[in-house]
């Protein structure tokens, strides 16, 4: 490192990560030596940081990709997919090549597009993944920090959005359906499982003692509850006469005798489509199967926190878009209290 003057100017001479670099500081000697003390103390932090500024989007999309298929489940990492395909188009159109031209007011431009087809959990759903792809570009020091960090999700109106059948659609929906789907349409509603959860569950998931459905990861499928979480539902009866009455054939519940889950996730989500269609019900999926549960929960009067451990989310505020359905509800919270009744039974007090 050395400060040197060519002609009237004076240049910071110096290297970092084995590249050569030059700055000019014009007639300013000084500010030229004090650059320098500066970078030599910042590469003995740690912190200097070369930023190939010509990367491209497409490049390091491209190892983002793998990076997400070795490390992330199948599901995870087939969904992400998607989105990349919506946000790249996207880019292509803008004719946007390098990744330091990925700035918050393309993100703006990007949010006004996806809003005027889709939702706001969409774009939310492809934010976090260009966020997270960009945390790793920082990472693999493709960029000094991530410029989208102080970018804001949209605000999702999930009470809106919320679908649960109602107590002559279920009997619809059964009449429908043909006896392998009952079996598993009456499991959903009386566990609140997710379709995956279900075609991955396994006999020693169930503990018939105790009386619970437990779910926990199956690595060899690439599956795991979501946000990595295990958890146990306890098993009425109709779900453990179910069980009971099914033929352990393999290690699955629902196994093909070949120790293999009998069908993929996306078989069930086809059949229960078909079958909304023959019983004449719109607008409802197998996952509406799971929302029927949790709603029917709280419109009985169990407390949200509950329900947030059975259904396995990972905040409250997931949970608490079920709220509504229990109009009552803090009325019925503060009727327990009874003070008045307390204080009349004690002749010390009133009078």
């Amino acid at each position: 490192m050395r400060v040197f003057k060519r002609g009237k100017n004076w240049y910071a001479d110096y290297t970092v990560s084995g590249k050569r670099k030059m700055k000019s500081f014009g007639q300013h000697k000084k500010m030229a030596e004090l650059f320098l003390k500066d970078i030599e103390l910042k590469e003995l932090r740690g912190e200097l940081k070369i930023v190939d500024e010509s990367i491209t989007f497409k490049g390091i999309l491209s190892r983002y990709l793998e990076y997400s298929r070795l490390n992330k489940s199948s599901k995870t990492f087939s969904s992400e997919t998607s989105r990349w395909r919506i946000f790249s188009s996207f880019l292509d159109e803008k004719g946007v090549i390098k990744l330091k031209d990925i700035t918050p007011e393309l993100i703006e431009e990007f949010k006004s597009r996806v809003r005027e087809t889709t939702s706001a959990t969409n774009f939310n759903n492809c934010l976090r993944v260009i966020k997270a792809m960009l945390n790793k570009a920082v990472e693999w020091k493709c960029l000094r920090e991530n410029p989208l960090k102080q970018v804001k999700e949209l605000k999702e109106n999930n009470v809106r959005e919320l679908r649960y059948l109602k107590t002559e659609e279920i009997i619809r929906v059964l009449d429908a359906a043909d006896l392998l789907m009952q079996k598993v349409i009456k499991i959903l509603l009386n566990t609140g499982l997710r379709r995956a959860e279900l075609v991955y569950l396994q006999w020693e998931d169930i503990d018939f003692q105790n009386k619970l459905v437990k779910v926990q990861s199956k690595p060899e499928y690439g599956f795991h509850p979501k946000s990595y979480k295990p958890r146990s539902i306890p098993m009425n009866s109709e779900v453990e006469k179910i069980l009971m009455d099914l033929p352990q054939a393999g290690k699955y519940v629902f196994d093909n005798g070949k120790n293999q889950p009998i069908h993929a996730e996306n078989w069930f989500l086809r059949k229960f489509k078909k079958i909304t269609k023959r019983a004449g019900i719109k607008g409802a999926c197998i996952h509406t199967l799971r929302h029927t549960f949790a709603s029917y929960l709280v419109m009985s009067g169990v407390d949200l926190r509950t329900v947030q451990e059975l259904l396995g989310h990972s905040s409250i505020q997931v949970t608490e878009r079920y709220s509504h359905l229990s109009p009552d509800h803090r009325m019925r919270a503060v009727e327990i209290l009874s003070f008045e009744t307390k204080l009349k039974q004690n002749p010390h007090i009133g009078g």
